[in-house]
């Protein structure tokens, strides 16, 4: 048993440590506290080591900017006076202009421009460095002819994206189609389309499944409406929990700062407001801005790409342009949030069908934010973080990495939307919904026949699709790779149509079943190219006409095909059926309008998801069959694929009628009977197996290659060879008595 006196003198030899460390204890338990509150900077441990990094970072940035060019002012400070801040906070309030300085930029002296570029590493600031702008068609990054040590880095690989790698996948086109004329089938005038089938449009109306943010009721009217919808509720109403956006503005969005050597929280929008409306006069104000509240990727995030934009890609005028005008009217839109955006905003979850209607005022508000990578907890890598099944919404993976080709084409058709949304002030609606569908047709038995077709090989979706359902080539997670290396359809169609990308902000991954409708979302940039060949081509005024509610009458139907990695895998029962309910989410409608819209679409899956083409289209006419749709098919200068499809088309409709059903059963068939037996691609293919089944022509399906090979050549001749009877002859006869 321990003696009176020694205990006594363990308890003050505790009661001695806890209280020379009381200090060190408390930083702790903040740092524990904030881990719930949003991004923040781990204060608890390393203190010593990070001030020492953040003095030799400090030193790094101040002599980065004493090398500046003269355009690019030296700021004393990223944000001005707490007194002027909150002036212009009151002035955006009143929706007057928070920026009185309008006075023009000096013009550069170009022969101090080379200093501009300078990593952001500490110890690499004296670094130079020159890019060729000559876009680089094999797929790598701009070359640097400077510095062995400082070579841009190749792109990372987009684990939500199997298409990271296009560069280099012949599936890929390089360019858009060029207009031939070859079509066949219907005429695409014949095609039903918006508004033509569908006049009687109902106003919106708000509930639990539909969450509109501005005030009802509303209609658009072209000829007098000259202002946007008002926001409702009129005053801001927050609510930080896990079925909403955590907004920027929240209160609870609370971050941790460093005064006199005490740890206080404070709300992180404040911090955002004094940055933003500081000295933004380059992009390196630009990035210390950004960076001022997202302290945690101060040494993380390397915006090289924005830096490259601006001081290598863009002319003069244009930066000027830029940062003397069009920043700071962003800036203002941004800031505007808790006064424009004033009703909370549901996640899209998994397993849920719902909508939200926004006007296009709110959407750049919110799109703003996203530029300037204000969203909270929205950086994290980390699998078991909140937001780990949503894609990233800021655009700080757009800002850094090595300069591609493709990064600034990318820039500037975001940065050409800001241009457009701060000039004038987009008066229309958007729509997006999340479609989860639980009671898909029963494909093996559907009594339907293939709907009316209009295949051509020139055209794309978003020229040529007016007024029909156009088919979005997604990814499960939505916009694929648009903020990153990816720049193949999906992404394309976000970079001309950025409204598309709010999206990113509240979409959880998609599920087999379902499917994003995005409705009303303008076209506001042309483009030229594909893939790595992608460059903005100058502004587009949509001219699309508007439905009594302001949409746009453009609908935009995102779905999701599988990554195929063995050829044969995609014809396996279970995978059509998934590819059949996939489509059939994005098809079908709720609506009870007799007629509905054509479905515009192509080679859904088929580039680097490696679907089959023959697979993939009939996989399409199904769904819009059973969906009551026609379909528009382009297939991207692909001439045997339209002669091909039209002639399937024709004689499953016309020569010899099926429905779906037997369809189905057919492709089955040839499953067992071709694909299980083949390694690699078969010889024959679907659509010449449905014919020759019909016709007598194939061969007996358990011979070797060269078998296979003769047996296309006996279809093509129309020749008829006797073989003895095999599992794939009784199964001819067995479905000739069936549908006899």
């Amino acid at each position: 048993m321990m003696s009176k006196p020694a205990g006594r003198k363990l308890r003050q030899t505790t009661l001695d440590f806890v209280t020379s460390n009381k200090s060190e204890l408390k930083k702790r338990k903040m740092a524990t506290c904030t881990k719930d509150i949003g991004d923040f900077e781990d204060i608890s441990a390393g203190k010593d080591d990070r001030a020492e990094k953040r003095m030799k970072a400090g030193a790094a940035a101040d002599k980065r900017r004493e090398t500046k060019s003269p355009y690019f002012t030296n700021p004393s400070a990223v944000c001005t006076t707490t007194g002027e801040n909150q002036l212009k906070v009151h002035q955006l309030a009143q929706g007057t202009s928070a920026v009185k300085d309008t006075k023009q930029l000096d013009k550069p002296d170009l022969t101090k421009r080379q200093s501009d570029q300078s990593t952001s590493d500490a110890g690499n600031d004296t670094s130079t460095q020159q890019y060729s702008m000559t876009p680089d068609f094999g797929g790598s990054d701009f070359e640097d002819i400077s510095s062995a040590a400082d070579q841009p880095s190749p792109p990372e690989a987009d684990t939500h994206n199997p298409r990271h790698d296009e560069q280099s996948d012949s599936r890929i086109p390089n360019k858009k189609p060029v207009k031939k004329g070859h079509w066949k089938g219907v005429e695409k005038s014949e095609l039903d389309t918006v508004p033509k089938c569908q006049s009687n449009f109902q106003p919106l109306k708000s509930s639990d499944k539909h969450i509109v943010t501005f005030a009802l009721p509303y209609q658009y009217d072209v000829n007098h409406t000259t202002k946007p919808p008002k926001p409702h509720p009129l005053n801001y109403i927050d609510k930080w929990d896990a079925d909403h956006v955590r907004m920027p503005c929240s209160n609870e969005n609370q971050y941790p700062t460093e005064t006199k050597g005490k740890t206080r929280l404070q709300p992180r929008w404040n911090l955002i407001q004094e940055s933003l409306l500081g000295d933004l006069s380059g992009p390196f104000e630009l990035e210390d801005a950004i960076l001022s509240y997202n302290q945690r990727y101060k040494n993380k995030w390397s915006f090289r790409s924005l830096r490259h934009y601006f001081m290598k890609h863009t002319e003069d005028s244009e930066r000027f342009e830029f940062f003397g005008t069009t920043l700071k009217a962003m800036v203002e839109l941004a800031l505007k949030l808790p006064y424009l955006c004033t009703k909370p905003i549901p996640l899209l979850k998994r397993g849920q069908s719902k909508s939200i209607s926004m006007s296009q005022e709110q959407v750049a508000c919110l799109l703003a934010n996203a530029f300037f990578c204000t969203f909270p907890r929205r950086n994290t890598k980390n699998r078991n973080a909140e937001y780990s099944s949503y894609p990233d919404i800021n655009f700080n993976n757009l800002f850094q990495d090595a300069p591609t080709y493709k990064k600034m084409q990318k820039l500037q058709c975001i940065i050409h939307y800001f241009k457009r949304v701060t000039t004038q002030v987009p008066l229309g609606v958007v729509t997006y919904t999340r479609q989860s569908v639980s009671n898909c047709p029963d494909w093996n038995e559907l009594t339907v026949n293939l709907p009316r077709l209009h295949v051509s090989s020139d055209g794309t979706i978003e020229d040529d699709g007016k007024g029909m359902l156009q088919v979005d080539f997604a990814n499960k997670v939505i916009g694929g790779g648009v903020l990153r290396h990816g720049c193949v359809q999906e992404e394309i169609r976000f970079l001309i149509c950025p409204e598309m990308l709010l999206t990113l902000l509240f979409t959880e991954t998609l599920d087999k079943n379902e499917s994003v409708i995005m409705l009303g979302c303008e076209q506001f940039s042309e483009y030229k190219g594909y893939a790595d060949t992608f460059s903005w081509d100058g502004n587009h005024y949509d001219k699309t006409s508007r439905d009594i509610n302001g949409h746009l009458c453009t609908e935009v139907v995102a779905i999701d095909a599988l990554v195929i990695h063995k050829h044969c895998d995609q014809f396996q029962p279970h995978m059509v059926a998934r590819e059949l309910n996939k489509a059939y989410s994005g098809f079908c409608s709720r609506s009870n309008e007799p007629k509905l819209p054509a479905v515009c679409t192509g080679n859904w899956g088929c580039g680097a998801f490696g679907g089959d083409k023959k697979l993939k289209a009939l996989i399409q006419l199904f769904a819009a069959a059973a969906a009551r749709r026609d379909v528009c098919y382009f297939t991207f200068e692909d001439e045997n694929l339209v002669d091909e499809l039209y002639e399937i088309h024709k004689y499953l409709t016309e020569e010899n009628p099926l429905e779906i059903g037997h369809i189905m059963k057919i492709i089955h068939q040839y499953y067992l009977n071709v694909c299980k037996k083949t390694f690699g691609k078969p010889q024959i293919n679907l659509f010449d197996y449905i014919i020759g089944t019909f016709e007598g022509t194939l061969e007996d399906t358990d011979a070797d290659e060269s078998s296979s090979h003769s047996c296309m050549e006996s279809c093509a001749k129309g020749e008829l060879k006797s073989s003895v009877v095999t599992n794939s002859t009784r199964w001819q006869l067995e479905l000739r008595e069936l549908i006899e």
